[in-house]
Order: C-alpha cells, then structure tokens, then sequence
C-alpha cells in the first residue's frame, strides 16, 4: 500500500480534537503503542529513508517495512509493507532480523489518539522529547484540504524525524543526550540509540 501523509508538532492538542469532532471526525482509538526500530548498526537505513519497526499496540503487533521516503517537503508518500504477528513472537522476529544484520536501534513508547473521517485519519502521538506529532493521511489533496480547514495557523509538510528532534535542541538549548537522560529519570525508559537518526 502507498502511505500518503503530512505532519506537524502541534501544542494544542485537545483545541485541535475538538474542531475536529466538530467537522464530523470520530474519535476511533485510544492506545499506548510501543516502537521497536531495527536497522544496520549505524542506522543506515533509516537515514537513507526506509524504516523496519515492530509495533506492540495492547496484545496485538505488527511487523512494518516503510520503503523510500519521497523527496516532496510537502507530503509524505512511501511505500508500507505490514504483517500482523503475535505478540509472543515478537522476540523471535528481533532476534531472526538481529541475526540478518538488523539489530534494535531505538524505541519509543508513545500514546496515541486517532480520529477518522470518510477515509481520512488524524492521529495525535505523543512523543517522547519531541511533543505532540499531529499526522494526517488519506489520499493527497483531502488530506491538505483537512490540514488547511483544521489548523490555518500550523505548516504541515514532510517533515522527518530529524528535523523535529533537531528543532526540539534548538528550541531548548539542551543536546540530545540531555533531553535523552531527562526523559530516562522521567519516564525509566531507555530509547535506546536514537541519536544516530539526526546525524
């Protein structure tokens, strides 16, 4: 399937929901999602764009391959592999792609509220060090008309991981491996490498 999307950190996340519920979004899902992303070890895949995650979301997971990033700034379109496995083999699917050269790189936990609309879904993530990821996805011209109609006042585009952890050090004046530990003797969760994506 082609994954098409745009995306923003937004600080107003219930202001948002409500507008959105007020067009005649429903509010779908309410889920903590943890993601496991494995790559080579300086994590060359990712940074070249393509992405393998694991994602355990209450007692289900998924196995996901994301293809090449296109180079729109606009929107996001990549191609999306999925396979929906058991939560009991996720262990043997890290152990089997470590084995293949694609050890764990990062991994986050985040919670996730999802609204949707006549095959549009808005997702709200929070995530870890960078705030609140706004997602919009369905076919390209719905999506920006959404985006434009929701929130006139927040540039959505393409934007990558790179970039939001990149503005989030700019912003608060703090290095990665700060905010890093911050977020540890917070949360007690270990991100794992997730400095090697902003290189």
């Amino acid at each position: 399937m082609l994954e098409i999307e745009v995306r923003a950190i937004v600080n107003n996340k219930m202001e948002l929901i409500q507008t959105l519920k007020e067009k005649g979004f429903v509010n779908t899902k309410n889920v903590v999602q943890h993601d496991i992303m494995l790559d080579k070890p300086d994590a060359s895949l990712f940074v070249s764009g393509k992405k393998i995650r694991i994602r355990i979301e209450d007692d289900k997971a998924t196995l996901t391959y994301k293809g090449d990033i296109n180079v729109d700034q606009n929107v996001s379109k990549r191609t999306e592999l999925n396979i929906q496995i058991m939560q009991s083999e996720v262990e043997q699917y890290i152990t089997f792609l470590s084995e293949l050269g694609y050890p764990i790189c990062f991994q986050i936990k985040k919670e996730r509220r999802v609204l949707e609309k006549d095959g549009i879904i808005v997702t709200f993530d929070e995530w870890p060090i960078i705030g609140c990821m706004m997602e919009i996805e369905g076919p390209e011209e719905q999506i920006k008309h959404v985006a434009e109609e929701v929130a006139p006042d927040v540039k959505f585009s393409n934007y990558r991981l790179k970039e939001l952890f990149e503005n989030t050090m700019q912003e608060t004046g703090k290095s990665l491996a700060e905010l890093k530990d911050m977020y540890y003797r917070e949360k007690q969760f270990d991100l794992g490498h997730i400095e090697l994506i902003i290189r």
